[in-house]
């Protein structure tokens, strides 16, 4: 088998005569359920959990920012994926674009990638759901009622206030096999069902909006002074024991050494932290905690100023204001004694230099490569009150929210069941893309106008800014909009990855059972299930944070890819019929490679190391099964056998 078969090409004439014939899906959808698909995926986790996180840690106000950048990079994708999804109206979405432009090793990258976007988003989100489900039942019952802590979490995620392991996240376990029946009965069924849910978590998002805009206090997004932000050392040092700063003190001594070897080195890591473990004994863990976040906050500002004032950026009595202002904040927390003021001093540096590395990590690939410290003007001089965590802040904010977008691109999975694909996908793609910017842009300036950036809650920011406005009446409505948001997210999320599974089958990709459509309901019955199952497990045992930002570099990815088969095409086959042309093609398509994959940039090293090694899997699949049973591949050998057996004859 050739090599250079991996880079065979689909024709567009073979996507498009795939769709006739009983394993067709059935032509259910019009525009008003193609957008509702999309509101239903796009409105989460998003808006109701990473608005608040992405404001308090990494952007502030100008989270909004973030927001618009995501929602850019995701408008350029959107108009390839209309362009595309109106001219090949078939199951598959990216990956099939891929499939006939840029060859099948690419296309299974896609498909391998959309695997992360769907069917790990989806157990990212059924895992959440249980903390919505509990936080509506202690809503409703006047913290009376809850689903018991053994139940509510994976096995290695701790539940606050108990002590005990919990054995497995039953209400994710529950909702999945809900949804997985309601996707096996009909197209049409689930789309009922999640136009119910998007009308629930609409009236939320309107009701969070008009109540919010009320207790709006316009001072919160440009008088709060930038030395005010959330230092993510500060976190890290709050969560940190004795036997921890030990070890990071022993460390950086060890580290300093020269000309030992490896084992001596062990040796006086061993001995260093036994030292600072007996030194760090009589103190008591919450005051060292206190006086070293104390003393990192003010020793980080000071030089901040020095160096904002070095730039010119503020004058010397704003920098020694700024530095006082941070200082009486402080104050009561610093060391006292002459014992406290030397363990602190001694254990700062340490503590320096692991802040310098989580500062350079907020650049992702960029501070690794050391990019961070070209671009560090930059980012000082766009800090402000409104931007205090400057340009890489921004960015970083907008990988992180990007999250919150997944779900647009779902559209194009159901463009074969779409009543009138070339009119109706192009419209739900970009409605709903449109009116979900727009409410998370109206959401972001709401919840940082209601609360100062620094004090909002990242777990529940919505439900806890109304709580603090003393408006508990409010919990309960939000809890079920979470509720709603979340189902129906899971809905569209798990719909679309089962017709992934049906696209890739098709083509020999995968196994042929994953594309057996169900005689009845006409739906891939059995990929559903399979994935449903996947999905319980994952969600029911396993601690899933990390994959929130390898779903967004997957997807991110993705998002490239298509813009530049979309461009590809234009060059390859300029004369084939397209109902809907992305307007500007030559700018609005480099523009989308350049935009999604510059956010993928300020992702941290760790995900893209995880995101290698998942990719390094779906080769390995590749090579031993796909490659040799894929359709495309096969048919291509008959055809070079053929001419041989007639001239031989």
């Amino acid at each position: 088998m050739s090599w250079k078969h991996i880079f065979a090409k689909k024709d567009l004439e073979q996507l498009l005569a795939e769709m006739a014939g009983e394993h067709r899906l059935h032509r259910v959808l019009g525009p008003v359920s193609l957008t509702a698909l999309g509101i239903g995926c796009i409105i989460g986790a998003g808006i109701f959990v990473m608005t608040g996180r992405a404001a308090a840690e990494d952007a502030g106000p100008a989270v909004v920012v973030s927001f618009a950048i995501a929602g850019l990079g995701c408008a350029f994708a959107a108009l390839c994926y209309a362009e595309f999804a109106a001219m090949a109206p078939v199951a598959g979405s990216a990956y099939t674009y891929a499939y006939t432009t840029l060859g099948e090793v690419f296309a299974w990258i896609i498909g391998w990638d959309l695997i992360l976007e769907y069917a790990m988003g989806c157990a990212t989100v059924a895992s959440a759901w249980a903390k919505y489900l509990n936080a509506f039942l202690l809503a409703i019952s006047g913290n009376k009622l809850s689903i018991p802590p053994q139940v509510l979490s994976d096995p290695l995620t701790p539940v606050e206030g108990f002590d005990g392991t919990p054995w497995f996240n039953l209400p994710s376990v529950l909702i999945m096999i809900l949804v997985t029946t309601v996707l096996v009965i009909g197209i049409r069924e689930s789309a009922r069902s999640n136009a119910v849910l998007v009308l629930v978590k609409l009236t939320v998002v309107l009701f969070v909006l008009g109540l919010g805009w009320f207790y709006v206090n316009p001072s919160n997004w440009n008088t709060i002074p930038y030395s005010d932000r959330v230092l993510t050392e500060e976190t890290k040092i709050a969560a940190q024991g004795k036997e921890d700063f030990a070890a990071m003190a022993a460390a950086r001594e060890v580290a300093k050494m020269k000309g030992k070897s490896k084992q001596e080195l062990q040796e006086s890591a061993a001995e260093l932290k036994s030292q600072w473990s007996r030194e760090l004994a009589p103190l008591k863990l919450d005051s060292l905690r206190k006086q070293l976040a104390a003393n990192y906050r003010l020793e980080f500002f000071q030089a901040e100023a020095e160096r904002l004032q070095k730039s010119g950026k503020i004058s010397p009595d704003q920098a020694r204001e700024s530095v006082v202002a941070v200082e009486k904040k402080v104050r009561d927390n610093l060391p006292k004694t002459e014992a406290e003021k030397s363990v602190v001093s001694r254990l700062m540096p340490a503590i320096h230099e692991a802040g310098a590395s989580k500062a350079a990590q907020s650049w992702g690939v960029l501070g690794l490569l050391g990019l961070n410290q070209w671009l560090l003007p930059i980012d000082d001089a766009m800090r402000s009150p409104f931007a205090p965590y400057g340009f890489s802040g921004i960015m970083l904010g907008a990988a992180i929210v990007f999250f919150a977008f997944i779900g647009f691109d779902s559209i194009s999975t159901h463009a074969e069941e779409a009543k009138k694909p070339q009119r109706d996908v192009p419209i739900g793609i970009l409605t709903s893309l449109t009116v979900c910017t727009v409410l998370y842009m109206a959401v972001a300036l709401v919840i940082t106008g209601m609360i100062p950036y620094p004090s909002i809650d990242t777990h529940a920011p919505i439900a806890t800014a109304f709580s603090q406005k003393n408006a508990p009446g409010a919990a309960a409505i939000i809890a079920l909009g979470g509720l709603a948001g979340m189902t129906s997210v899971l809905l569209v999320l798990f719909l679309s990855q089962a017709r992934i599974f049906m696209a890739m089958s098709r083509d020999g990709l995968l196994p042929q059972v994953f594309g057996t459509v169900h005689p009845k309901f006409r739906t891939p019955h059995i990929a559903t299930i399979v994935t449903g199952i996947a999905i319980c497990l994952a969600s029911a045992f396993t601690p899933i944070k990390k994959l929130e930002e390898m779903v967004n570099i997957g997807t991110l990815l993705a998002f490239v890819m298509v813009c530049a088969a979309v461009l590809m095409l234009r060059i390859q086959r300029p004369g084939v019929k397209r109902p809907f042309r992305c307007p500007l093609i030559w700018i609005v398509a480099p523009l989308g490679m350049i935009v999604n994959f510059s956010i993928t940039l300020f992702l941290p090293l760790d995900t893209w190391l995880r995101l290698l090694v998942w990719l390094a899997i779906g080769m390995m699949i590749y090579f031993l099964y796909s490659r040799r049973h894929s359709h495309l591949t096969l048919h291509l050998l008959r055809e070079i056998k053929t001419p041989l057996v007639a001239e031989e004859e």
